[in-house]
């Protein structure tokens, strides 16, 4: 059987080191491959940027020779020699020519204009059947043949005639088409730019000749590599694309690389095609993966017989040592396993756990803690603990004394549970309070080595014990003084009532009326408290139903509620008894939002109740509801004319249980609290500002689906201006407030 496993060990060995030596292999001959397609790409941009730079030097040339003859108010023969004395060597160019326009019954005044200005023997040849006539003035012969004949028309080529209308329409540089001539064993081109006189009337074109092979020689000769092919192709009269010109012309095996260009070229196109054998590319095709495959297969074959005569010889020995470590890799792996299991528990506590050694180091920290301390790294020693993760006793202000720590005290062996410290650094500037118990690890040895330590967050729970220890001692205060009031006035009410036997002291019913009203009040005091509570209560718990609701139906039934009277009130009417006043309240356009009815309700019915409330004794309540609405929010403004916030109470007023007025308004102090938490909990703000011209407005943004930012109600309202402001100037005049 060993034989058979160490045979089956060196097969294994021989197929992986020939399909190493085969992956070799194919990685080199890819990058080969790679290395000849950027070769030929680069090759490809290289002449096409060397092609279009070479036209641009061309009509660089010609541009410069038209404003030097533009400049000229009488071009002479002169002036055109010395303008065009200096041209730079043009490869392939054969004559650079001026050329002036002539229609047919102006040809003979032309040709007087030219030969006055020294052209003498000037003599225009109009060609036939042509409307418009192109003849050549002045002419500079750059490749040695015969001077060009003067006069002749050029317009007779349709070629140059259409690349010199080009250039008159365009303003610039043209080019013309391909061209076959000398029995189509010459290829040519033509670039033509306007000359225009300093009144910016065009005077003619400076037309420069180029042999196709000339120029492409003259572009890529020393810029290509020699065994590259390229072939640049024109668009030429009757539409296709004409060879102009080859350079490297080589024979082209089947698997050659090719790519092709399209340059525009003086609002023309040519087509730029480069082909290449890749044998020929450098750095393309080599012999390196004929060499890793032999190398490959030797090293196969001598790796094959190493690990076949090593495992025949020490399979048994193998054998051996598997069965007496057999039990030891059970115990590492139970051991991992386990290693691996208390990770996965600290690192998915909720509490924060840290571990110490005996030196004071930290040796621990899981995810929970590091986010509760809030800060990377960890100090060298516990004397730095507090300093560097910002630990305060409670008052908030003392740091934390480094002796008192409860790792510290576990070090000397001392449990320590629910010390409280506050954690403040930058990452919670306000501060987090932390409750730590810790216990000390390890006394075996006689002492700790080590101990560990459990934080928990108990930031939240104290502010509810906080708020709920003040909700108490409201609700207690603010329900004592209605029940003395429902006792004393009910034993009030009781007594005016009744007779005693003697019927010394009579009934006193108008007395028992007072009281009896009194004892409603404080009905509905204790009523109203307990609405509050309930209200307060529903905000912060109640699920969210969110549905379309019109705003401003919600806004009118509960301006109906509020300007309705009361039962005792109607009874009240038929009487002497002064009634408060109606209060005047103006609803303007309001839109239809996403939100929760009744949670939206209570908003709407604390601020239009508060509003009332607040308006001095004897005073009619003036209030103005609107909105404004735009892509990300609705703001609901509700503006009155009452005794107004002052401004160091404006801060706290959404606070639970705080009242800016306590001695001159009743009330828990509930209302805007619970306002701002129905608001938030739509993801919208609530803010308040003076009423310019006195009272208060209270500005509520409420986000609709498409909102991306979170607007500043106060802000957003200033920045529609004028809008906005409609509605306060007729607060600003009550006796015009239309109530609705």
């Amino acid at each position: 059987m060993r034989w058979y496993g160490s045979m089956a060990l060196a097969a294994a060995v021989l197929v992986l080191g020939a399909l190493v030596t085969l992956g070799v292999s194919s990685v080199i001959t890819g990058k080969e491959r790679r290395s000849a397609q950027l070769a030929i790409q680069r090759q490809s941009d290289l002449a096409a940027a060397a092609v279009a730079g070479e036209v641009r030097r061309y009509v660089d040339t010609i541009d410069n020779v038209a404003a030097a003859l533009g400049s000229h108010d009488t071009l002479s023969p002169q002036a055109f020699e010395r303008a065009t004395s200096r041209i730079p060597a043009l490869a392939g160019a054969t004559a650079l020519v001026f050329v002036v326009p002539a229609d047919g019954p102006g040809v003979t005044a032309a040709q007087a204009a030219w030969r006055a200005a020294g052209a003498a023997g000037l003599t225009f040849k109009p060609a036939e059947g042509i409307q418009e006539h192109y003849f050549g003035v002045y002419a500079r012969q750059l490749d040695g043949d015969a001077p060009l004949d003067g006069g002749s028309d050029l317009g007779d080529n349709p070629d140059l005639a259409d690349v010199m209308r080009q250039a008159r329409l365009s303003g610039h540089a043209a080019v013309s088409n391909a061209a076959l001539i000398a029995g189509g064993q010459r290829r040519t081109l033509s670039l033509a730019t306007p000359v225009t006189g300093a009144d910016g009337a065009l005077r003619g074109w400076v037309v420069l000749g180029l042999r196709g092979e000339g120029f492409f020689d003259g572009a890529l000769g020393e810029v290509l590599h020699r065994r590259v092919t390229a072939t640049l192709a024109a668009t030429q009269t009757g539409g296709g694309l004409l060879p102009i010109a080859t350079v490297h012309r080589l024979a082209v095996p089947g698997d050659a690389l090719r790519r092709s260009k399209d340059i525009g070229i003086a609002q023309r196109v040519w087509h730029l095609e480069v082909t290449a054998d890749p044998r020929d590319l450098p750095g393309a095709y080599t012999d390196r993966p004929l060499v890793a495959t032999a190398a490959g297969a030797a090293l196969t074959v001598l790796v094959t017989l190493l690990v076949y005569l090593l495992s025949t010889r020490r399979s048994k020995a193998m054998t051996l040592v598997h069965e007496a470590t057999r039990e030891l890799r059970a115990a590492e792996r139970e051991a991992r396993d386990q290693a691996a299991l208390q990770q996965a528990i600290l690192t998915s506590l909720g509490e924060g756990v840290t571990v110490v050694g005996a030196d004071g180091r930290v040796l621990l920290h899981n995810p929970a803690a590091r986010q509760l301390l809030g800060t990377a790294g960890d100090p060298d020693t516990l004397e730095d603990w507090p300093a560097h993760y910002g630990a305060y006793l409670p008052d908030r202000a003392t740091p934390f004394p480094a002796a008192e720590l409860p790792m510290v005290k576990a070090l000397r062996g001392v449990s320590v549970d629910r010390v409280e410290m506050v954690i403040r650094n930058p990452t919670h500037p306000d501060g987090i309070l932390v409750s730590v118990s810790a216990r000390p690890l390890d006394r075996s040895g006689g002492g700790p080595r080590g101990a560990v330590a459990v934080l928990h967050d108990i930031t939240a729970l104290r502010r509810y014990e906080t708020e709920l220890a003040q909700f108490a001692a409201v609700v207690a205060h603010d329900l004592k003084s209605p029940l003395t009031a429902v006792h004393g006035f009910a034993a009030v009410a009781a007594d005016a009532l009744s007779a005693d036997a003697a019927q010394v002291a009579p009934r006193r019913p108008d007395t028992a009326k007072v009281a009896v009203e009194r004892v409603r009040q404080g009905a509905i005091r204790m009523r109203s408290i307990i609405d509050d509570l309930l209200a307060y209560t529903t905000a912060r718990d109640a699920p969210l139903n969110l549905t379309d609701v019109d705003l401003r139906a919600v806004v009118e039934s509960v301006v109906a509620d509020r300007t309705a009277l009361a039962p005792p009130m109607q009874l009240a009417k038929a009487s002497t008894v002064a009634l408060p006043p109606t209060p005047r309240i103006h609803i303007g356009d309001l839109p239809h939002i996403k939100a929760d009815p009744g949670l939206l309700r209570l908003v709407v019915d604390n601020l239009i109740g508060n509003a009332i409330k607040y308006t001095p004794a004897g005073q009619t309540p003036n209030i103005e509801v609107t909105a404004l609405s735009d892509p990300d929010c609705v703001i609901l403004v509700v503006a009155d004319r009452g005794i107004g916030i002052p401004d160091g109470h404006k801060a706290r007023v959404f606070e639970s249980f705080y009242r800016a007025r306590p001695a001159d308004y009743g009330g828990t102090g509930l209302g805007l609290a619970i306002c701002r938490r129905i608001v938030e909990r739509h993801g919208g703000s609530i803010a308040v500002e003076d009423n310019p011209g006195g009272g208060t407005r209270f500005c509520v943004s409420l986000p609709t689906a498409s909102r991306t930012t979170e607007p500043d109600p106060i802000a957003a309202l200033r920045t529609y201006g004028p809008s906005a402001d409609a509605g306060w100037e007729r607060l600003m005049r009550p006796s015009d407030v239309n109530a609705s």
